[in-house]
């Protein structure tokens, strides 16, 4: 099983915005199947089966103890009896001795029935839970655990088989085996959800049942009198811890939710991953062919987004061992990142690793001559591996990363300074061990080249056990034959003498001494080899008992832990144990030990080594998605202005000789070029890392949490310490409208000096989240009856997933003390001078002492008595007095800490602007302290000013030092050389040199600093200077305002152009001054808004503590990339032409703004509500017109119609439409109607049926018609008839109508036709006569030369026949063609053209005769 970690193998589905913080680490381990997971589940099945001894155990000792004491009932009842005398006994006295015996034999019942209650209770309360506990949910959890051993056991079994099979095997008995294997691996998917489903719900519901017994069984001896000052001590703490297990409970059904989600789409997308495919096809390739030839260079990264750039995996490597040589096949997870390949194997104690082989010492290839299917081989110098993936698509990814690998490893490589790696050795060049020897596989790999599989087999057995134990193994080869030996078989073989069988029982156990193997049993006894010093003897000496981990001290170790030492106890700034990891292993603790003592990760590009990561959170660190929020502006590898500008090189002076290019070492070692043959193979020995720096009297209890924290925040930087940690639960608040997972949790709240990170594990969902105290605006508590209440309050929009406030429930913190703590970090992050970690840490702790300054309740007495001591208040044990409601308490909420003696800043905002300055530039206004931004624009490592001067061509900028001048003041001077043309096209270098003096530092509140300038590019620039005065006031807490002034200064003023000059020098000494504040405006953004003023000074520097002069000077490639132009000098001339230039714009712009202004007079004359009503008005006017003249037409037509109503004339409505065909014959030009068919003639049938037809009254009713017939057939057929008759009527009028208009437009279409043809003709005719004209009087030729250009003529010509054609080509007979040609012309010409002539004054005497008409009508 493999998968590429450039992506987690479950992406939250697209409906949701934002992922939820909890992460299930445990089951995306169990997706990837990855050796923490098996390990994980090793350790947990073996911590079940221990705790169920213990309670086991428990159980028959509680049930034979209350046995025990109930069986002293009936003596207790005899001694009671015994203590009174009898009634016969009259010698003792009556008044004291009777009564004290009385009293003493009633307090002695009470005494010993309440034990006995106790013993007779204890059964019900303690054992029966437990029982039930036992006979349920561990039940459950072992039916789970025994069906995850064997699924797995069938799926290492069936993969083996699998992809032991040879390449000539056919391809469909592939298929079938894929499917098996794909069931198989169904089965154990399913089989590793449920146990990852119920470990947490066991988890959970032990510590559910053990605090409720415990509060049962603590309430119930609550009622001895006794014992009333140790219960009234812890009572307290034992209500907490049931409010506790309470709050569990109420958060259990959301977690369950969630891991229910998670669990089902880790297996769907799992199985996803790994469905076989159906094609037989698919199962014919057995290799691939090689990405390339060329090395590490062929494969191209840059745009490719589906490149994969890390991989993991598990991959089955062949062995060989024994004699005679058997070849084996084992399987390990290997893993290539970072620049190197190496290999994970599981082991009793937990995930061990291998050699870390550098990817540009390797060359991956197919194995194609390997008899196995998907094999590829990684050879090294001294060795080669030949490995095989389970599919053609694992094959290919893996021989893909290792391409990309190696390419990244060598353009990185080449670009690195190797000094700055650990032990100066490039990773991609070296074979490296582990550094640690807990964690190395070595072993492993001695024993595998004595025996043979069985050594790996028995390094994942699990410790024998009652219900035996988890199987993490990996598949071997079931086809090679077993080996004679066993290595780790103590029992006597066959053959084997006594002697030789104890000397192999020694050798063995020598062997595993020397690789500190041993088995779980033995890892009680065996104590372990972790460093004995710092850090790490803290953790081991104080933590043997931690939740979630074992216990390798033996008993003498254990008894130091009970018995107090010399050291002080630990404070109250972090609680005294450890929390529970991600993924727990034999060697999660052993991690944290050598976190504590050594320095795994110095910066956030780093990751953990592989064995910790293994073994403390998987394959991945899942946690860094949400733990590495916070961005650190004093870090930013991209800001073109601060220290780590990267177009700026910095060199001191007097120092340079000694500096050395970053790349000249790498440059000696290998070569460039992209063939590297032989490199040297280096094996560094592994180095024990620096330990972590703490600074002087850093709390124990802080550093022992700090240890666990760099492991859960491997990002967070070295500089960044712990300040504050307690145990806590959260949920958090987000808008109402927003589509944000709540992230809840319960575990460790870290706190340094800058942010908040938050860590919880709970129903194997982690969260791992950051938030920064600049988001916090306020913090609020409220105390409670099971637990205390925390709200912080976020800054809306300032965190990444929309969290307004994060409710923090505590339940065995002293809340005012920690609600003080809280409130002193974030008063402290936003004050002006913050305190370093030794005063923050200081004032913590003086908080405590503080409120722990308390009186005893009695000051003559002279034994201590704890605040806890019950108190008489009249009740028959007192009650104890209880912390939360202690004087101090309400001390420290009403008086608070005292504030450390600190500036008084001015309540109001300074106002101060300088005299004999002619312009003020610009102001800005930034939410930094005035300090803040003092030390951004002048600190000593600050590159703002040389950065400006680079875009004004300067060159080789020489920043002095901070010194005192003659006058007291702070003065430093820049020197730098400017190269530019002059006007004859030479090249011409000046030095010019300026200065910055501090005129006024008036700390906190106002600096003013003036920056004299020389004009060089300016005419004149020896007789005046340029002065700029920058100064910062403070307006308010964190709020400054910084105003630029520009003046100029002659010493020596020239006699022409002066004004000239010095406008154009303030006009350059403003644009400065507006660049510089867009720079200032930029780095305050950069170091973020109320930034504290220690960060401004460690970004930027101090003012006064350089004593070297500093020479800037930009890269190679920074002045192509330069975005603003530079400046060139300028002479009179060319000024007095831009003056000029200016003056002609200047009067263009005040005519159009004078032709602007008087439009606007206008329009302020003319209103637009004047135009607008002047419009309705006419609109109004017009309408009014246009619907009168309609009204009045509309009215005479309705009188006319009725006056004609009134005399009897009224429409006929069917008759208006009707027409006959009678009445269409003129129009149509038609015959009278007649019967389509052949009507019979002279028959009666037919003559009644034309009566009938006759008699018919068109313009009557159809109703009427036939109403003198006698038969309804004969009247119904009347009616038909007149109906009918009236419809077509009216159907022949409409058509009869369009027929008239149809044909008037046809009409009108042909005459004007006729008209316009007939101009043409005319038109023609004229040019035919003068053709003719010309031909009578023209010589031959002339006219053939006529006749040819006229092409009426030819036209006229060419109608004679073809015969005429034929004779015009011919040129012999061109006279007597053209005589005949004349006259056909004349003849058509007399004939045609004076028809034409005729028609045409026809036509314009009927014009004349129309126009005559129309103006006499």
């Amino acid at each position: 099983m493999a998968t590429a970690v450039a992506a987690p193998p479950t992406p939250a589905p697209s409906t949701i915005k934002h992922p939820s913080p909890a992460i299930p680490v445990i089951l995306r381990e169990a997706g990837l199947d990855s050796p923490s997971f098996r390990a994980a589940a090793l350790y947990f099945a073996e911590q079940v089966d221990a705790i169920e001894r213990w309670l086991e155990g428990y159980v028959r000792t509680t049930a034979k103890l209350s046995h025990d004491v109930l069986g002293l009932e009936e003596t207790i009842n005899t001694y009671l009896g015994k203590m009174i005398p009898p009634p016969t006994v009259n010698a003792v006295d009556h008044d004291y001795t009777a009564l004290a015996l009385k009293r003493f034999s009633e307090g002695s019942r009470d005494w010993w029935m309440q034990i006995l209650n106790v013993a007779r209770n204890m059964d019900t309360m303690s054992a029966e839970p437990i029982r039930s506990f036992l006979q349920g949910d561990l039940r459950t959890f072992k039916e789970a655990r025994r069906t995850l051993e064997q699924t797995q056991k069938g799926f290492d079994t069936t993969l083996a088989r699998y992809v032991s099979q040879s390449k000539t095997k056919e391809p469909s008995s592939l298929r079938e085996d894929a499917f098996a294997v794909y069931e198989t691996r169904k089965a154990y998917l399913k089989a590793s959800m449920d146990f990852c489903f119920f470990a947490p719900q066991l988890r959970l519901n032990l510590d559910k049942l053990l605090v409720r017994v415990s509060f049962d069984l603590w309430r119930e001896m609550k009622r001895s009198r006794d014992a009333a000052g140790c219960f009234g001590k812890y009572g307290h703490e034992m209500d907490r811890v049931r409010g506790w297990s309470k709050e569990m409970e109420l958060s259990e059904s959301m977690f369950k939710r969630e891991l229910q989600i998670a669990r089902r789409d880790i297996g769907e997308s799992t199985l996803a991953a790994f469905k076989p495919s159906r094609e037989i096809d698919d199962y014919s390739a057995s290799t691939v062919p090689f990405l390339g030839s060329r090395g590490p260079m062929n494969v191209t990264t840059t745009g490719q987004a589906a490149v994969i750039m890390e991989k993991q995996g598990w991959l089955f490597l062949r062995t060989i061992t024994g004699k005679p040589s058997r070849t084996n096949w084992i399987r390990r997870w290997y893993y290539c990142r970072d620049g190197i390949f190496g290999w994970l194997v599981n082991s009793p104690q937990g995930v061990l690793q291998g050699d870390e082989i550098g990817v540009l010492l390797c060359n991956a290839k197919p194995a194609i001559s390997e008899e196995r299917r998907f094999c590829f081989e990684v050879k090294t110098k001294n060795q080669t591996m030949l490995l095989q993936a389970e599919t053609q698509a694992q094959l290919m990814e893996w021989l893909e990363v290792f391409e990309v690998a190696k390419k990244k490893a060598f353009e990185a490589s080449v670009s690195r300074d190797n000094s700055s790696l650990p032990g100066g050795v490039d990773p991609a060049f070296s074979i490296t061990p582990p550094s640690l020897p807990e964690f190395s596989a070595k072993s492993l790999d001695a024993q595998a080249e004595d025996g043979a599989p069985a050594t790996e087999r028995s390094a994942n057995l699990p410790v024998p056990g009652p219900e035996g134990g988890l199987v993490p193994r990996p598949s071997f080869d079931l086809t090679s034959a077993p080996p004679k030996r066993s290595v780790t078989s103590l029992a006597r073989e066959e053959g084997e003498s006594g002697r030789e069988h104890a000397a192999r029982i020694m050798q063995k156990l020598d062997l595993h001494r020397k690789a500190t193997f041993a088995s779980g049993t033995d890892m009680a006894s065996v104590p372990s080899q972790a460093p004995i010093g710092g850090i790490a003897s803290l953790i081991s000496a104080s933590h043997g008992l931690l939740p979630g981990y074992t216990t390798g001290a033996p008993k003498q170790h254990q008894l130091v832990q009970v018995l107090p030492g010399p050291e002080s106890q630990p404070g109250s700034l972090a609680p005294p144990t450890l929390v529970k990891p991600p993924t727990t292993t034999y060697l999660s603790k052993t991690a944290v030990v050598y976190s504590g003592d050594r320095v795994f990760v110095a910066n956030q590009s780093q990751t953990l080594p592989t064995a910790i990561m293994a073994n403390y959170w998987g394959s991945n660190a899942w946690g860094r998605e949400y733990s590495s929020k916070i961005n650190r502006p004093d870090i930013d590898l991209d800001d073109p202005f601060g220290p780590n500008s990267p177009s700026i090189k910095m060199i001191t002076v007097g120092d340079s000789e000694e500096l050395k290019s970053p790349s000249s070492t790498h440059k000696k070692a290998i070569s460039m070029d992209a063939r590297i043959k032989h490199p040297k193979i280096v094996q560094p020995t592994p180095e024990k890392p620096p330990p972590e720096s703490f600074p002087r009297d850093y709390p124990i209890e802080l550093k022992t949490n700090s240890a666990q924290f760099r492991l859960l925040f491997p990002g967070v930087p070295l500089d960044e310490k712990l300040v504050l940690v307690f145990r806590a639960s959260w949920i958090s608040t987000s808008e109402a409208d927003s589509m944000v997972p709540q992230m809840a949790g319960s575990g460790r709240i870290y706190i340094t000096s800058d942010n908040m990170y938050f860590y919880g594990h709970q129903m194997g969902l982690v969260v791992a989240y950051t938030i920064s105290l600049d988001t916090i605006t306020e913090v609020t508590a409220a105390p409670g009856r099971d637990c205390d209440f925390i709200f912080l309050h976020l800054n809306q929009g300032t965190d990444s997933l929309g969290y307004t406030r994060i409710t923090i429930k505590t339940f065995l913190e002293d809340l005012d003390l920690l609600h003080a703590r809280l409130n002193l970090l974030i008063d402290d992050l936003q004050a002006e001078e913050p305190m370093d970690l030794q005063e923050l840490i200081r004032a913590l702790i003086n908080l405590e002492k503080e409120d722990s300054d308390k009186q005893s309740p009695s000051m003559d007495s002279w034994e201590e008595i704890s605040e806890h001591t019950p108190i008489d208040d009249g009740t028959a044990a007192g009650r104890a007095v209880n912390p939360r409601y202690h004087h101090a308490a309400h001390k420290s909420r009403s008086k608070g800490r005292k504030p450390l003696p600190k500036f008084q800043l001015p309540t109001n905002a300074v106002i101060y602007e300088p005299e004999d300055m002619q312009r003020k530039v610009c102001e800005r206004n930034f939410e930094i302290s005035a300090k803040a931004c003092f030390h951004v624009l002048f600190g000593d490592k600050s590159f703002v000013f040389p950065k400006l001067y680079f875009e004004r061509r300067a060159q080789h900028i020489a920043q002095g030092p901070w010194k005192t001048n003659e006058a007291g003041n702070m003065q430093r001077q820049f020197r730098f050389k400017v190269n530019y043309a002059t006007r004859l096209g030479g090249e011409r270098e000046e030095e010019v040199t300026d200065e910055q003096t501090i005129e006024l530092f008036s700390d906190h509140v106002t600096y003013v600093v003036t920056h004299v300038k020389t004009p060089w590019h300016l005419p004149h620039a020896n007789g005046f200077k340029l002065v700029t005065k920058i100064v910062i006031t403070h307006v308010a807490k964190s709020k400054c305002k910084l105003a630029i002034f520009t003046k100029v200064v002659w010493f020596k003023p020239p006699a022409f152009a002066k004004n000239m000059v010095e406008r154009q020098a303030l006009d350059d000494a403003g644009q400065d001054a507006e660049e510089l504040a867009e720079v200032a405006t930029d780095q305050v953004r950069k170091l973020g808004h109320h930034s504290r003023t220690k960060r401004a000074i460690q970004v930027y520097g101090n003012v006064g503590l350089q004593t070297q002069v500093l020479v800037f000077a930009p890269n190679e490639a920074d002045g192509a990339s330069a975005k603003k132009a530079q400046v060139n000098p300028r002479t009179i001339g060319q000024m007095l032409l831009e003056t000029i230039r200016s003056f002609a714009d200047s009067v263009a712009s005040s005519l159009m703004m004078w032709a602007f202004a008087g439009v606007k007079k206008l329009w302020n004359v003319v209103t637009a509500q004047r135009i607008i009503l002047a419009l309705l008005g006419f609109s109004v006017l017009t309408n009014v017109v246009f619907s009168s003249q309609g009204t009045a037409a509309w009215w005479s037509e309705r009188r006319a119609a009725g006056f004609m109503r009134r005399i009897g004339v009224g429409p006929n409505v069917v008759m208006s439409k009707a027409i006959f065909i009678a009445d269409l014959d003129d129009a149509a030009r038609s015959s009278v109607a007649l019967p389509s068919w052949p009507s019979p003639q002279d028959s009666y049938c037919y003559a009644t049926f034309k009566s009938i037809t006759n008699v018919t009254d068109v313009d009557a009713p159809f109703e009427s018609a036939g109403a003198g017939l006698a038969w309804s057939s004969s009247r119904a057929t009347a009616r038909r008839l007149r109906q009918t008759r009236q419809k077509l009527g009216s159907y022949r009028h409409d058509l009869l109508v369009a027929m008239r208009t149809v044909n008037a437009v046809e009409k009108e279409m042909l005459h004007a036709e006729w008209e316009n043809w007939l101009l043409d003709e005319n038109h023609r005719c004229e040019q035919v006569q003068a053709v003719l004209e010309a031909w009578n009087g023209s010589s031959l030729d002339a006219q053939a030369e006529v006749l040819r250009g006229s092409e009426v003529a030819q036209k006229v010509l060419g109608v004679s026949g073809e015969k005429g054609k034929e004779k015009d080509k011919d040129a012999k007979d061109k006279d007597k063609d053209n005589s005949k040609r004349r006259e056909n012309l004349q003849s058509w010409y007399e004939e045609y053209c004076g028809s034409c002539r005729s028609d045409r004054e026809s036509l314009m005497q009927e014009r004349e005769r129309l126009s005559l008409a129309a103006t006499v009508l």
